[in-house]
């Protein structure tokens, strides 16, 4: 990938389990620091009560150990203003990828998140997190059903151009290649074991296994 704006704190997960996130994990915990405010959007993932408690006990599990303790989680946008961000030290957000993306546009936590990160805020995105960040997201739509009807697949474009495939594998290098080709734009394809950090100007892999860039052409 290219250079990164010095500003920007991102990591991409490829969307593995909390052991082969743990590096990843353990840098944005670093980030934050002791004193820093975790805010958590699950907003993308099933409403239902007993899922978001489950959510909650999962990010406290993972975060915490690490020394963050203050940790928030919102269940849903449309009772926050967006520039509720700034009281945060760090965002993390996940689940279904179009869903995702239909309710950061509706709310306007679309323009809020790309500002928040554009101005130094420190956002992780886990698998679909990480998708939105990218230049489009319609490469997921082999993992992910577009259960909300998205037309516009465009993203938060905070990649230079670059599309993000997760939970990738070795036997799907061709259709990668064959989606860099017809899109015209890169992709960088994330393993499960796999992340990338964007800290400083530089980019670079934090996870077990390297990321792989597949260009157009």
């Amino acid at each position: 990938m290219t250079r990164a704006a010095s500003h920007l704190r991102l990591i991409l997960a490829g969307g593995g389990d909390a052991p082969e996130s743990r590096p990843l994990d353990k840098l944005f915990a670093d980030w934050l620091g002791p004193h820093g405010r975790l805010l958590y959007l699950p907003v993308a993932s099933s409403p239902k009560a007993d899922r978001y408690a489950g959510h909650l006990a999962w990010v406290t599990s993972v975060f915490r150990p690490l020394g963050v303790a203050d940790i928030q989680m919102w269940t849903e946008l449309e009772n926050h203003a967006p520039a509720e961000l700034d009281h945060f030290s760090g965002v993390y957000i996940g689940g279904n990828t179009f869903r995702l993306l239909h309710l950061l546009r509706r709310t306007g936590f679309d323009a809020a998140l790309r500002r928040y990160v554009l101005v130094g805020g420190a956002v992780y995105g886990g698998s679909a997190g990480a998708i939105v960040l990218g230049a489009d997201i319609a490469s997921c739509e082999r993992d992910d059903p577009n259960t909300v009807g998205l037309s516009d697949s465009r993203g938060l474009d905070l990649l230079g151009g670059h599309d993000v495939w997760c939970h990738f594998t070795p036997d799907q290098a061709e259709r990668v290649q064959m989606w860099a080709d017809a899109s015209g734009r890169p992709v960088c394809a994330l393993t499960e074991r796999a992340g990338l950090c964007m800290e400083g100007g530089e980019v670079r892999s934090a996870g077990s296994d390297a990321a792989l860039t597949f260009t157009p052409g």
